[in-house]
């Protein structure tokens, strides 16, 4: 999803940071957290992570900048945890059977991620490649998390050994991160999630489950 460090951009709107002390004072009050974490959800869609600066994050939030030092030393551990935040308010309840699961979720993964709901991810895309802890945290926290609940749907539905699966598992984020990348119209989402769930059912009815 080099060291970005809170000026990250390197434009120098945000003032430089040293090595993070020991946290002092109360623990930041969880209203504020919340304030916090939407502001930068909220100007990571607006103008991606580039731009994306701490200075404005605290200014939209109401608060200090000191305020957001004592919590993440980082733009990038701020990041993680306002798109932590946002994936699990925006993901749906997933109960029932496991072909009326995927079809949930792929459309929550379709919806987040093409058209305008898809512009944070080229600049998300570049900061990743350039930093290796940014990329390991997105992973281990949203991807992987994700993934796996994917995969334990498709088990259910096609077995763990279908060899198909590990390509199942990545195809509607991947088409959907695909398209958010090209420039253009990134098509329907609602189109997206039903052909992949076609193939997904003509692959159960083949195995004969």
């Amino acid at each position: 999803m080099v060291e970005i460090t809170v000026d990250g951009t390197g434009d120098g709107r945000d003032p430089p940071l040293a090595a993070p002390a020991a946290r002092r004072g109360r623990p930041l009050a969880p209203d504020r957290t919340d304030a916090i974490l939407d502001a930068a959800s909220e100007l990571f869609d607006e103008v991606g992570f580039d731009q994306l600066t701490v200075q404005d994050i605290a200014q939209r939030a109401g608060v200090g900048l000191a305020t957001l030092y004592r919590r993440w030393p980082t733009k990038h551990a701020l990041l993680i945890d306002a798109l932590g935040r946002r994936q699990q308010q925006n993901t749906p309840q997933l109960d029932g059977p496991p072909l009326e699961v995927l079809r949930t979720l792929f459309g929550a993964v379709a919806d987040s991620t093409m058209g305008e709901q898809g512009e944070f991810l080229p600049g998300l895309v570049t900061a990743i490649r350039a930093d290796a802890e940014l990329a390991d945290t997105l992973l281990d926290d949203i991807i992987d998390p994700l993934r796996a609940v994917i995969r334990a749907q498709l088990d259910e539905v096609l077995g763990p050994d279908h060899p198909q699966i590990d390509l199942l598992v990545d195809l509607v984020p991947g088409v959907c991160v695909f398209r958010a990348l090209v420039p253009g119209d990134t098509g329907d989402a609602e189109q997206v999630v039903g052909s992949v769930m076609a193939l997904i059912e003509g692959l159960v009815a083949d195995a004969g489950r």
